[in-house]
């Protein structure tokens, strides 16, 4: 495995993934750096300005304090950063209010986490007033979260600015029915590759889904009005006991965990992986990564080297946080997350 080269402030990471990767080289080209708008961030970006030392200190103690009540906070930090990142960058514009913000399209209509977020924010505003940005919060958060639940406590490069808009027609986040070459060619569109599809697909190993989201692999793949014939007749049968096919009045859609093994626990492993080498998921947005061989590749590795997992996981995380962020005089220092300074 090789992934082209470029550069970067955060060589720690880039050196050690690419250590680990060199077992592999020659299978697919995958870029090994940040994306280029990474370049205007900076590691302790506010301890060398002198504006707020401790920020990271902070960060990290209010995600403990709130992880020790609430293991599934990382399910719902990493949603929220995916869900602001991959549609208009890291500008923390899904964490605006409004009637048509991008917090109010319907496939965002579970997030969940801004609580923590508040609560970080607050916290930062007493200690270093307009300084952090709830974009650079939502990062830090969703990193000391990941390191929590068992992935590595990667660096995070900071500097980002807040945006002051978000606009629900700007959100094409992709559906948990997305074929694997539609969901790739999203990913290249926001700058990144095939490798941090499969591999930022592998946050999946933690959280739930709506029984809506696999309904029509139960009841009716592909207008067949049977199931998804990649399934295991067992697995068909437990899906459907905890998924019916019809609600009864008042009835809310149930929800199951994407990793049943550990899903409970929330914790970070591998087992999505060996769940999608058995095709034993429960989307077919995962188990659609066997129908790619490069894809294929990095399923039975992952599935076998946990560490080698974690290494990349770190890496495409971090890539994913420096999509189309703000910088310098761009955007605001938002005093109050929800709301833009006006």
């Amino acid at each position: 495995m090789k992934r082209e080269a470029g550069g970067f402030d955060l060589i720690a990471i880039s050196l050690v993934v690419a250590l680990g990767l060199s077992l592999y080289v020659g299978r697919m080209q995958a870029a090994v750096t940040l994306t280029p708008e990474s370049r205007l961030l900076k590691r302790q970006f506010y301890k060398k300005l002198n504006t707020c030392d401790n920020v990271e200190a902070y960060v990290k103690h209010q995600v403990q304090l709130w992880w020790n009540q609430d293991k599934s906070i990382t399910a719902k930090l990493l949603k929220l950063l995916y869900a602001d990142c991959m549609v208009n960058g890291c500008d923390a514009s899904i964490l605006l209010e409004g009637p048509h913000t991008e917090k109010k399209a319907p496939i965002n209509s579970g997030l969940d986490g801004f609580l923590l977020i508040d609560k970080i924010k607050t916290v930062l505003e007493q200690r270093c007033p307009r300084t952090v940005s709830c974009a650079d919060i939502l990062n830090l958060a969703a990193r000391d979260a990941l390191h929590l639940a068992g992935a590595p406590s990667y660096p995070v490069l900071l500097g980002r600015r807040d945006g002051v808009q978000s606009n629900e027609a700007w959100v094409d986040l992709p559906s948990p029915s997305i074929s694997l070459d539609q969901g790739i060619a999203y990913f290249k569109s926001k700058g990144l590759d095939e490798q941090d599809y499969a591999t930022l697909l592998g946050a999946h190993t933690l959280g739930k889904t709506h029984c809506a989201n696999i309904h029509d692999r139960l009841y009716n793949f592909n207008n067949t009005k049977k199931s998804d014939p990649t399934l295991t007749k067992s697995r068909v049968a437990e899906l459907k006991g905890k998924c019916p096919q019809s609600l009864k009045k008042g009835q809310k859609d149930p929800t199951i965990f994407l990793t049943e093994k550990n899903g409970h626990r929330y914790r970070f492993t591998n087992n999505y992986y060996s769940n999608v080498r058995s095709y034993n998921t429960v989307l077919r947005v995962d188990q659609e990564l066997l129908y790619n061989y490069n894809t294929t590749q990095l399923v039975l590795e992952y599935a076998a080297e946990f560490e080698l997992f974690r290494k990349e996981f770190a890496l495409s995380i971090s890539r994913m946080g420096g999509l189309k962020v703000l910088t310098g005089k761009q955007g605001e220092i938002r005093r109050n997350c929800r709301f833009t300074n006006n």
